[in-house]
């Protein structure tokens, strides 16, 4: 019995002992194991938002750099086009250009390669407010002039007949624009690198009944009148090397078509010291020194005429001038580049001053050619001529490799 009852009491005592199950511990772990997975998922989702939101930035930066280019390209300023002291000399950069978009930039860096070659590098910066997310790209153009080569064959160069009356000039020497008059002439370092050798006055196709007229219309050529084949060689007058009529009309900066024409008064046009390219009245400033609109002296704009042109007015300007039928010079007119007539130059009794070149295309023949009377004056020069080319071309991107990602 004792046994017995010693037994019980033992097995009373285990039972009443406390129990140490695993419940507790393993509800730790779960809540561990719960607990990294969301930190490691969360640390995840933001790892991701933050490459997510980089990228977005990364491309944000990237498309205003584009942008910038695209725009620098679009927005060309033509005075670059033109050599040192007036444009931008070889070597050198421009990199005060500056294009915003969305509250994202881009600075523009120019840099002349060579006469006909530019690198135009963009730099875009984007969430510029906030310095933990900024990002930068930076993107690279090679761009070339779209130069058109056009060489007159003289002062004036024809299809048919040039009949000069009166007191009409024809001119082959190679004048600096305006040097006969010292209040309005260019700087001869304007045409440094620009400067020609003695032309003929005038240019028409051989068997042409032309005559070198006396002294007092013609005081100067060389000869003072050659005939050319080219004269009388339609491609002469709508083909200029890579460029033709069709895409100079096409790219002219001033159109008139459908009948419509210039008004009576043709002056470059000036706004707080910038010049007013939408006016199309303002042809630029052929005029130099005291007087001139200093802000329009680098504007040469393409002028376009789907028609007869005939000038009324006192005006002037410069560039290159593109009359699709004839062209009639009444009033006082100054002139700076070069004028391509798909006809003739019609008789007027206008005071014209024509400097750089000519060329008429004479396709009705039946006019007898071109007519110069009057006070009209042409003098050839090869700085104007150049001047216009230039100064008119547009801005095409090279062919091969032309755009690079810098950065």
């Amino acid at each position: 019995m004792p046994r017995l009852r010693l037994a019980a009491r033992r097995r009373a005592r285990r039972l009443s002992a406390p129990r140490r199950g695993m419940a507790l511990p393993i509800a730790l772990m779960l809540l561990v194991v719960l607990s990294t997975l969301a930190a490691s998922s969360f640390t995840a989702s933001r790892q991701t938002f933050r490459g997510g939101r980089n990228t977005l930035i990364e491309q944000r930066a990237m498309s205003v750099a584009e942008y910038g280019l695209n725009q620098q390209v679009a927005n060309w300023r033509t005075e670059l086009n033109l050599p040192a002291p007036r444009g931008l000399a070889v070597g050198r950069v421009d990199s005060t250009n500056v294009w915003v978009a969305a509250g994202d930039t881009s600075k523009v860096r120019i840099t002349r390669l060579t006469n006909m070659l530019y690198h135009v590098e963009s730099v875009g910066r984007a969430s510029i407010p906030n310095p933990a997310l900024t990002a930068q790209r930076s993107v690279g153009a090679i761009l070339r002039l779209a130069y058109p080569t056009i060489e007159p064959r003289g002062a004036i160069t024809a299809g048919g007949r040039v009949d000069l009356q009166g007191s009409a000039i024809v001119d082959g020497r190679d004048y600096v624009p305006y040097s006969w008059d010292s209040d309005v002439a260019w700087a001869d370092s304007i045409c440094n690198g620009m400067r020609g050798t003695l032309m003929p006055a005038i240019a028409v196709p051989p068997g042409t009944a032309q005559s070198d007229s006396s002294d007092r219309n013609i005081p100067s050529g060389a000869p003072k009148v050659i005939f050319d084949p080219a004269a009388g060689d339609s491609n002469t007058y709508v083909r200029f090397g890579t460029e033709s009529w069709n895409t100079l009309t096409a790219n002219a900066t001033i159109k008139y078509l459908n009948g419509a024409a210039p008004g009576m008064t043709i002056l470059p046009v000036d706004s707080a010291g910038t010049c007013r390219y939408s006016n199309t009245q303002n042809w630029g400033e052929p005029f130099r020194g005291a007087g001139s609109v200093a802000s329009c002296v680098n504007y040469f704009p393409i002028i376009y005429v789907d028609g007869d042109l005939e000038l009324q007015s006192n005006g002037r300007g410069q560039g290159i001038l593109l009359v699709n039928g004839n062209l009639k010079l009444r009033g006082t007119f100054d002139w700076v580049g070069l004028i391509i007539v798909r006809d003739d130059v019609e008789r007027g009794n206008g005071t014209a001053n024509i400097t750089g070149a000519v060329m008429a295309r004479n396709v009705n023949l039946s006019n007898n050619g071109s007519l110069w009377t009057g006070n009209q004056t042409v003098r050839y020069s090869k700085c104007a001529v150049e001047s216009a080319l230039r100064g008119s071309a547009i801005l095409v991107r090279a062919r091969d490799r032309a755009w690079t990602q810098l950065f």
